[in-house]
């Protein structure tokens, strides 16, 4: 099997990866309960590029603190979080690769105690597994949401990192 094209140089919309070789996001609980990046989270994706990743897609990021599945998750949805997101990019591009933010809202796919209350969702209709209820969003929330993921995106390309991956599947409010 020729494995030269893995091993080679890509350019994906003006982003060039050393490799084609992408470590998709995976779950780890390194960040911080404040949403800040835990110090354990850059030492961790680092050592990925270092191993030679091209590309490395963070866990989910929330882009609101309603938006958070879990309590240790890292957000985007502050200014004030940028100082953490900009030491994940740098130690990151130090070892050679590049790096991508995963933005994600769970919705109705979460806890109260993860996101700071009951969850809510387009619809007040309950979680299918989690089978707890949720708050209906108004149109305007709605809207605040969709400007969040937007606020979110331009955190992340002023944090220095490379791409952002807008997290869709497993029923999270997407």
């Amino acid at each position: 099997m020729n494995l030269d094209s893995l091993f080679s140089p890509v350019t994906i919309n003006g982003l060039t990866l050393k490799n084609r070789a992408v470590m998709p996001a995976m779950g780890t609980g390194y960040g911080n309960p404040d949403g800040t990046v835990g110090e354990r989270l850059v030492q961790y994706l680092a050592r990925r590029a270092r191993g030679g990743a091209g590309l490395l897609v963070t866990e989910v990021c929330a882009v609101d603190p309603r938006g958070k599945g879990f309590q240790r998750e890292i957000g985007a949805w502050s200014d004030d979080l940028l100082p953490g997101l900009e030491s994940l990019a740098d130690a990151v591009h130090r070892e050679g690769g590049r790096i991508a933010l995963q933005l994600h809202h769970a919705g109705r796919e979460t806890f109260a105690a993860a996101a700071g209350g009951t969850p809510e969702a387009p619809s007040p209709l309950p979680s299918v597994i989690l089978r707890q209820p949720c708050l209906e969003m108004s149109p305007g929330r709605i809207a605040e949401v969709i400007g969040a993921f937007a606020a979110a995106a331009a955190r992340a390309e002023k944090a220095g990192l490379d791409a952002v991956e807008i997290h869709g599947a497993h029923g999270y409010l997407l």
